[in-house]
């Protein structure tokens, strides 16, 4: 049994190592291979052209090494889609065996891959550190037994939070939890540069002793205890550490059999369920009836309310983080960075109904009224949050100046964002099946990385007139050119989503039903006179026959450019926010109101470290060099995209 399950897994990975994902999985190996070894060269003194670090230095560093390392284990499958699911318990449910016989099998096949090897590599710091601390080959093979009962209870333990967190989700109170949690992380990453100076006074100074002492009591540490246990020869210490491995890994699969078990017995379709609380309330009009309908929407469906605490918590992460170093610059902003982010993770609104598209087909003018009705809704859940966040972030770090800028940048935010994720909808839908077919499995969203990036590309940019007039115009102009630009563009953008939609909605349903547009299915037999085939549809709305997975790359049309070009496209479509916004526009607000560098901490904003009559210059280039950054990528990407159309 697990000889096979080992086997199929094998296959999995040579079958689907060809491609977009072969070379994304090569990439992700590489990257890995490199990290791994500096946790090597932290192991064995630090790097060659540093001065060597001393042993209890290398082994402090080390254990906040293995701890990142551990916490990636844990968190990246809850980040990025669901984890390694190649091989589902669904997969043997009609199979004559236990489900302790299946989590065994599921188990050992989750260490066949490229993530368990690197971790491998990586934990083979603790032999290194042995190596190097001279105490014999008793500590050596400790050592190894710790590097190998390490790996074994992380991936188990990796496997069961994943399956805990896709348990979770499958009611409200928990995707809004498992988004407040993904949120956080990831804007916790996306900020985590404002801690470098105490990164940097620890790895001078050393951790402080609370620190060095809750790492290894940490499970990440427990293979470090257990190398440092033998270096001192305490046996109990050794014997201590590698049993909690042990018996963390035992515990972890033990309850992990449990939830596969439920998997086994579920059933396959889940319906939803609830009150129909304000079905009975009449609405004005047929912009009035969805309006209603994309409230009710907002607050039941499982992946709205996934996304929606999502924005939130990222907001409020990625603005507060700073103010532990004792920086509220970005504390004003935080209801501006929940408005965008809200924008770029709702862009899929047609695409998360599924098939319901063809209600609308039925009614006439429906279509302008649909994309009217999801304007409005995306609007009354996403201005409010983000008004109080606005104000509040005012009036707790005291900063009067951004009031101007606020009053000018958040209306257009917020018209543009309406504008942009109805249009973003309609013309890159990702499709997925019909709510009521969904599993519970909410890390497997469908959203598309690409198109959160493209939308919020162009978010910022509507509210560049705005940021311009908020830099150079006199006071009252910065507020009326905000609320100009956003209902501008809200109206423009909408009618042009609507135009689109009313134009190409049969074709977009043929998308949200297969899973391909009309024009690029593939090829099929030749029917009989009379026959109507319809292409037979996957559990996850893809039709028999079609690849397992549709690569972004595909859906953006860069499948067709060189690998040079491709990646370009995205590292300057990932890049451009640096010198755009963090070197740009935030120095920017800050000069025009005044602060300088003896107001706050300069920290790496380049435009308060130069001198003081080449600040506005040094914001210029940044500004400059982001938007060349952002319109080169997005010819070059939509150059394919048109060549994709025409093929």
């Amino acid at each position: 049994m697990v000889a096979a399950v080992i086997r199929t897994k094998l296959a999995v990975l040579r079958h689907s190592a060809t491609g977009p994902r072969a070379a994304a999985t090569a990439t992700g190996g590489i990257v890995g291979l490199l990290l791994a070894a500096a946790v090597l060269a932290v192991a064995a003194g630090g790097p060659p052209v540093t001065a060597p670090l001393s042993a209890e230095r290398a082994s402090d560093l080390l254990a906040v090494a293995l701890a990142v390392w551990t916490l990636g284990w844990f968190v990246g499958p809850v980040l990025f889609g669901g984890g390694d699911e190649s091989l589902r318990p669904e997969h043997f449910a009609l199979l004559p065996l236990g489900r302790r016989r299946i989590t065994a099998a599921l188990g050992l096949a989750a260490f066949v891959g490229v993530a368990p090897t690197v971790t491998l590599v990586a934990l083979g710091s603790l032999v290194v550190l042995a190596a190097r601390s001279g105490h014999g080959a008793g500590a050596l093979a400790v050592a190894v037994a710790a590097a190998l009962a390490q790996l074994v209870a992380t991936v188990i333990t990796s496997r069961l939070v994943t399956a805990a967190a896709n348990q979770v989700m499958g009611s409200r109170a928990g995707a809004g939890a498992a988004g407040v949690v993904s949120a956080a992380l990831l804007a916790a990453t996306h900020s985590a540069w404002v801690l470098a100076p105490v990164a940097g006074t620890m790895t001078r100074d050393g951790l402080p002793d609370t620190v060095a002492a809750g790492l290894r009591a940490a499970p990440s540490g427990w293979g470090l205890a257990a190398v440092e246990a033998a270096g001192r020869g305490d046996l109990r210490g050794v014997l201590a550490a590698l049993g909690g491995l042990v018996a963390l890994a035992v515990a972890a699969w033990w309850v992990w059999s449990f939830l596969v078990g439920r998997r086994l017995t579920a059933p396959r379709v889940r319906r939803a369920t609830g009150r129909a609380g304000g079905a009975g309330r009449r609405a004005r009009g047929p912009v009035g009836a969805v309006v209603a309908r994309e409230l009710r929407t907002w607050s039941r469906d499982r992946l709205r309310v996934h996304l929606a605490c999502f924005a939130v918590c990222y907001a409020l992460v990625l603005c507060l983080l700073p103010v532990a170093v004792g920086s509220w610059v970005f504390v004003p902003w935080t209801g501006l960075v929940l408005a965008v982010w809200l924008a770029a993770v709702s862009s899929n609104l047609y695409g998360d109904d599924g098939t319901e598209l063809w209600v609308k087909l039925t009614v006439p003018g429906g279509l302008s009224h649909d994309v009217r009705g999801r304007q409005l809704a995306w609007l009354v859940v996403a201005a409010p949050p983000a008004l109080v966040l606005s104000v509040g972030g005012v009036v707790a770090s005291g900063q009067g100046w951004a009031v101007v800028w606020l009053a000018a940048l958040l209306p257009a935010v917020l018209g543009g964002g309406s504008g942009v994720v109805a249009l973003a909808s309609v013309l890159r839908p990702v499709p997925l099946p019909d709510p009521h077919r969904r599993g519970g499995n909410l890390l497997q969203n469908g959203v598309d990385f690409t198109q959160v990036l493209v939308v919020l590309a162009l978010t910022a940019v509507s509210a560049l007139p705005a940021v311009l007039a908020a830099a150079r115009g006199p006071g009252w102009a910065a507020p009326v050119v905000g609320v100009t630009t956003g209902a501008v563009l809200a109206w423009a953008l909408g009618g042009l989503a609507a135009r689109r939609l009313e134009a190409t909605a049969p074709e977009l349903l043929l998308a949200l039903r297969t899973g391909t547009r009309g024009p690029r299915a593939a090829p099929s037999a030749p029917r009989r006179p009379g026959q109507r085939r319809l292409p037979p549809v996957r559990p996850g709305g893809r039709p028999a026959g079609a690849p397992p997975v549709r690569d972004v790359l595909a859906r953006v049309g860069l499948d067709r450019a060189p690998a040079g070009r491709r990646l370009y496209v995205l590292v300057t479509l990932t890049v451009c926010w640096v010198p755009l916004a963090a070197q740009g526009v935030v120095p920017a607000a800050l000069l025009r109101a005044g602060v300088g560098a003896d107001d706050v901490e300069p920290s790496w904003f380049l435009a308060l470290h130069v001198p003081p009559h080449l600040a506005w210059p040094a914001v210029a280039a940044m500004v400059v060099l982001g938007l060349a950054l952002l319109v080169s990528g997005l010819a070059v990407g939509w150059q394919y995209l048109r060549q994709t159309r025409r093929g």
